[in-house]
């Protein structure tokens, strides 16, 4: 006769009563095979090892894509690019608000799904395509200057739609703060199965770039290097 257990005791069973964490000697969230933060870290990070990457990095990264699309103006290629891209967006759209509205007319759906593609539809109306390629550029940019700044792609998944989701500021209904009627971003996970949804529309519109952003970018970086060398150089014959 086989013993059937529920899961906080399946979890015991399996884990212990610590973290599975290696070095983490906290314990166990009950049902889960983390501790407390470990597990914050998880929902919030995509993964439970992976680090906070700091605001000002973040920013670093973006303000330098936005000034390698501002030197690309005038390239045809780059205009081509995001031509295509701006045909792929217009189709995601349409698909997006078609797979909602059969949601309304009474599909059944699953609710990691429909809170994905919700959230999805935020991004197209609240953030925009221009925002929205900069941010997913940025840390792709990130991740080429610094592999191991994330622990797996998960993780890496997870912050760049976690982002988009903040700036276009998409939370669920129990994250609004209830006196001031404001989101917070800091209350708000994103889950796995919603942010897979979210992934897979963002791929198919922007796709891997073929930038290689962390060379433009370097690129870009010596090229002003050289010129400033150039006009002190120049300066010092001046005198």
């Amino acid at each position: 006769m086989s013993i059937s257990y529920g899961l906080v005791r399946t979890t015991q069973l399996v884990y212990g009563s610590y973290c599975t964490i290696n070095g983490c000697s906290k314990k166990r969230n009950s049902g889960h095979r983390y501790c407390n933060q470990h597990k914050y870290r998880l929902t919030y990070r995509g993964d439970a090892n992976q680090q906070k990457i700091p605001v000002s990095t973040q920013n670093f990264a973006k303000n330098a894509v936005k000034l390698l699309i501002k030197d690309n103006q005038n390239n045809v290629s780059w205009h081509e690019l995001m031509s295509a891209i701006n045909e792929r967006w217009s189709m995601s759209v349409a698909y997006v608000q078609g797979e909602l509205d059969k949601y309304l007319s009474g599909k059944p759906s699953d609710k990691y799904r429909r809170r994905g593609l919700i959230l999805t539809r935020d991004i197209f109306t609240n953030l925009g395509l221009e925002n929205a390629f900069v941010i997913y550029c940025s840390w792709q940019y990130l991740q080429e200057w610094n592999p191991n700044m994330f622990v797996t792609d998960d993780a890496f998944k997870h912050q760049i739609v976690r982002s988009m989701r903040n700036q276009a500021k998409s939370f669920h209904t129990q994250s609004i703060n209830k006196k001031t009627g404001k989101p917070s971003s800091y209350s708000s996970p994103l889950y796995m199965r919603e942010r897979e949804v979210v992934w897979e529309i963002l791929t198919g519109i922007f796709g891997t770039t073929g930038m290689q952003l962390y060379k433009q970018i370097e690129k870009r970086a010596e090229k002003l290097r050289a010129n400033k060398e150039r006009i002190y150089a120049a300066i010092k014959r001046i005198e």
